[in-house]
């Protein structure tokens, strides 16, 4: 199976009956989708999904896809969003949790190393709260002064950060595509300015998609990444 490195555009025909027509040409790293609201940016996403779901499908729907490199088959995707319902956080977690913990035991620096700078990141974003990841421990846990800490008691903020982390660490560094949809939403303001940054560090080989409403997202150097959905209508 020949997988794509990145996605280099995104062409969408004949959205809103036939309204708008979108053309998206892409960076091989970070894409950041803005505009007002109700203008189409979550349906553009959920709409280029659909595109990487079928790639190598001869229906696409009206939706086309370029990628890197051009004969590729598949595309390694992963699309995370604001749960609707609180409960959804616990669902999104614990789903992710039994897939780490189901691979925690792999071998080799490359796993130990990768393994550390995930906890050096949550015990940094986390320390303004006196919790910390057990080294100790083959299974994800996390302590609160010290002592462990049912995830459930989590706030909404810590449950989305924890999700996007493990998600993005959980493709061991492959080239893939991260579709988000306001992933800032329950994120502090600090954690909004610093998502996109730790994300590369965790995996440089991601592809990010997003669209977003926050400012902030884009403070820490990524303003020349942001497209207005009127600069690609066509």
């Amino acid at each position: 199976m020949k997988y794509a490195d990145y996605i280099k555009e995104i062409e969408i025909d004949a959205l809103w009956s036939g309204r708008k027509h979108i053309k998206w040409t892409l960076d091989p790293q970070v894409n950041i989708l803005s505009g007002v609201n109700g203008d189409g940016k979550s349906t553009i996403l959920r709409r280029a999904i659909t595109g990487a779901k079928t790639i190598n499908a001869i229906e696409k729907q009206g939706i086309r896809l370029v990628t890197e490199p051009s004969d590729a088959e598949y595309i390694r995707y992963n699309w995370i969003c604001t749960p609707d319902v609180r409960s959804e956080y616990d669902e999104n977690l614990q789903g992710l949790l039994e897939k780490y913990n189901g691979n925690v035991n792999g071998n080799g620096n490359q796993d130990k190393e990768r393994r550390d700078l995930l906890y050096d990141i949550i015990d940094k974003l986390f320390s303004a709260t006196h919790k910390t990841v057990d080294r100790e421990k083959k299974e994800f846990t996390l302590l609160f002064y010290g002592e462990p800490i049912d995830l459930k008691v989590l706030s909404s903020g810590e449950k989305q950060m924890l999700t996007i982390l493990l998600a993005v660490y959980l493709e061991n560094g492959e080239h893939y595509v991260l579709f988000m949809d306001e992933p800032e939403v329950s994120l502090h303001v600090e954690w909004q300015k610093k998502l996109i940054g730790i994300i590369r560090q965790l995996n440089p080989n991601v592809q990010i998609i997003l669209s977003t409403h926050s400012p902030a997202m884009i403070m820490d150097g990524w303003m020349d990444k942001v497209t207005e959905v009127s600069e690609i209508t066509v």
